[in-house]
């Protein structure tokens, strides 16, 4: 699961000290509508690819705009996350400018990312993966200028931007890794900030490479999301089961069948030698895909009594859909920033066979507590630093956080976030004098695009109303997890008629809800259907997505379910084909003739059950 760390990991990458560095002052930046996206504006920002020495030549960042609506009251930059991932193009009706009509909105391409982003054909191929002997593969291909692009760099090419734009002041937002320049362009650049936005808040002071915060936030966050009964007949211990499969991995994996996002059933395992990074990676992937979350404790508590197949098709969903391009999300670029300015535990003239002794004597020194309920070996396998081994610039002057500047700040997070956890946005928060804290209890990763509570408290903030920190309590609530369905027939109790054919039945029910309540996380995933825990596939239908198809969609061994159920406005009905063992088949009728009730046969044996 190797291809999670990219789009999971939050590297929180400077390096210090830009006082007599030049900024290379830019030209003003000449602006026209953009083809086909009036009325957002698009422009270039020319800036030098090394700034001690211009003759090394340029690079061209894409700048968007959009201009406020009527009389103006600022400028406010958003970054994005990553590093990596590209600022624009902005959409015309963008949520984050609607919520500040007065503001323009400014977003650019970092170096190294967008339409001429960093690439290398080590970690851009088709299935390529982020080893440490690939990362350093990449570094080669690059070659000399991947020196060129740390968050110092970005920094220098904001106030360049600032410049551009003709402005003395600018309200500065990020999200995710876009809160760490924010933050360190503000420490560099206080005089110039009026506002900052910092949502799923990076904390520069943990940043090592090794990601312990995250780890840590597992246990907070799992036993929120089963507080006040909402794992009832799930887990009474969330935290606890993830503890005893992290022991049970850590010597050998977990073998299982996983069924496939074609709805194939193969044997494969998670966890194990070689594989300690596939637990924290799939709670990760929760932070930006609700549904996985909701999930979780159900498959890990499957996952503990030795049931693998729930965790496995999480892990489809996970990993599913397309790899972003690298116009998108450049992994050159991510490791081209982390690699160097993380305070991994060496330093560039460490030499590589020398390096990971150096991490491991690193982890050992900080004991297991401080992964728990993880292990050293997760965090060792999960960490940024253990992909770094073979990148050749590594802790490159790290920043030391200082206070920020006594301006108004907004910090987001979201209650449920394990790789920018609360416990991270309130050690940033006491570094300021005017910060407030908003904590959306049921919320991941990135709020501003994802709540309207988010952005009304950011225009709250901007136009110099109160901000209220229980501000998206209401909107981002935390969601209900997920039951797993008994792995054989000889655990389903029987539904709608005795024996055998209540047991068919009430298996072919769990599947019929399996897919409702699933599809979801395999969309936002990117999957056009969700794969069923024992195989099959189910997927949204209907011209208007009101009605979802199953194929052979299991839940329970030995049972599955196909055909069509479309959604009245209250309920689903139709009628779904069941297959089950020895000659146990059926068909169930959903809310036929206005019923509320699942009716029909299951080997000739008439059932009925309400719907409910």
């Amino acid at each position: 699961m190797a291809r999670l760390r990219i789009l999971l990991a939050i590297a929180a990458c400077v390096t210090a000290g830009l006082q007599g560095v030049g900024t290379a002052t830019a030209g003003p930046i000449t602006f026209r509508t953009c083809p086909d996206r009036a009325p957002v504006q698009c422009g270039t920002l020319t800036v030098p690819l090394d700034r001690a020495d211009p003759a090394n030549g340029t690079l061209t960042l894409a700048v968007e705009r959009l201009r406020a609506r009527g009389a103006r009251r600022g400028v406010m930059i958003l970054l994005a996350g990553g590093p990596g991932q590209a600022g624009t193009p902005i959409e015309p009706d963008d949520p984050v400018a609607e919520a500040i009509p007065g503001w323009d909105l400014v977003m650019l391409d970092q170096r190294g990312t967008g339409t001429r982003a960093l690439r290398c054909r080590a970690l851009d191929a088709p299935g390529s993966s982020e080893t440490s002997a690939s990362v350093g593969q990449c570094a080669i291909q690059i070659g000399p200028r991947r020196a060129f692009f740390t968050s110092r760099d970005s920094v220098l090419d904001i106030e360049a931007l600032r410049e551009g734009l003709g402005v003395d002041l600018v309200a500065l937002g990020g999200i995710s890794y876009g809160t760490y320049v924010s933050q360190y362009y503000a420490q560099e650049y206080p005089s110039r900030v009026t506002h900052l936005v910092l949502d799923s808040v990076v904390d520069p002071a943990t940043f090592d490479g090794i990601d312990a915060p995250m780890l840590q936030a597992a246990a907070p966050v799992l036993t929120a999301l089963c507080a006040h009964g909402r794992c009832a007949g799930i887990t009474p211990d969330p935290v606890g089961d993830l503890t005893t499969l992290v022991a049970a991995t850590s010597t050998q994996p977990l073998r299982g069948w996983q069924t496939t996002d074609r709805g194939r059933a193969v044997r494969t395992s998670i966890g194990g030698p070689g594989n300690q990074d596939d637990l924290p990676l799939l709670l990760a992937a929760g932070d930006l895909n609700p549904g996985l979350r909701e999930m979780w404790p159900g498959a890990v508590r499957a996952a503990r009594g030795g049931d693998a197949a729930p965790l496995l098709r999480l892990a489809t969903i996970a990993l599913g859909g397309e790899p972003s391009p690298a116009h998108e999300l450049s992994a050159a670029l991510f490791y081209a920033t982390a690699c160097a300015d993380a305070a991994v535990p060496w330093t560039t003239a460490t030499p590589v066979d020398q390096r990971d002794p150096l991490l491991t004597t690193r982890i050992n020194e900080m004991g297991p507590a401080a992964f728990a309920p993880f292990s050293p070996a997760n965090a060792i396998a999960a960490s940024i630093a253990g992909s770094c081994r073979e990148w050749p610039e590594g802790n490159i002057d790290p920043l030391v956080p200082t206070a920020l500047p006594p301006v108004p700040i907004l910090i987001l997070n979201g209650g449920q976030d394990v790789r920018t956890p609360v416990a991270s946005a309130r050690a940033v928060g006491a570094r300021a004098t005017n910060a407030h804290l908003v904590i959306a209890p049921g919320a991941g990763h990135s709020l501003l695009y994802a709540y309207t509570c988010a952005r009304t408290q950011m225009r709250n903030l901007l136009y110099g109303r109160p901000v209220s920190t229980a501000g998206c309590n209401r909107e981002a609530r935390i969601p209900n997890p997920i039951p797993v369905p008994p792995a054989t027939l000889d655990a389903v109790r029987p539904a709608g008629a005795p024996g055998m054919a209540g047991r068919v039945m009430r298996a072919a029910r769990l599947a019929i809800q399996d897919g409702v309540l699933t599809l979801d996380a395999a969309i936002e995933a990117g999957l056009d259907a969700v794969p069923g825990i024992r195989g099959g596939l189910a997927r949204e239908s209907g011209l208007l997505g009101d009605a979802i198809t199953y194929s052979r969609f299991s839940a329970v061994r030995g049972v599955a379910v196909s055909g069509t159920l479309r959604f009245n406005g209250r309920t689903f009905e139709g009628s779904i084909r069941v297959s089950g063992p020895g000659g146990w088949d059926g068909i169930l009728y959903l809310a036929r003739g206005g019923e509320r009730a699942y009716t029909g046969s299951i080997g000739g044996t008439p059932v009925h059950t309400p719907l409910d």
